[in-house]
């Protein structure tokens, strides 16, 4: 079980390694977006889990449930700031501004 423990440890650092890159790396907003919100979320749950399967008491366990309900929580708000400030810099050349006209 320790080793198995270990292993998910090291692949969820991995995956949030990549999604760090990939947020410096990627030069478009989509990509970014995508990195910033699906990596470390898959890195953290595989983290949690080989915690979990590492340590197996219930205080780890439900330290792990915790943290891994306010990721999911603050993943898709990293990824909107990412978004909100893109489109916040960007000079808009669209037609339809549907964002332009909620901020009055």
């Amino acid at each position: 079980m320790d080793v198995l423990g270990g292993v998910l440890l090291v692949a969820g650092a991995v995956f949030v390694l990549l999604a760090g890159v990939g947020v410096v790396r990627f030069d478009d907003v989509f990509p970014r977006m995508h990195a910033a919100a699906k990596g470390p979320t898959l890195g953290l749950l595989l983290i949690g889990l080989g915690v979990v399967v590492s340590v197996r008491t219930v205080d780890a366990v439900v330290t792990v449930i915790l943290v891994v309900i306010l990721q999911l929580i603050a993943g898709p708000v990293g990824t909107h700031v990412i978004g909100r400030s893109t489109y916040q810099r960007v000079d808009s050349d669209f037609e339809t501004d549907e964002l332009g006209d909620s901020e009055d």
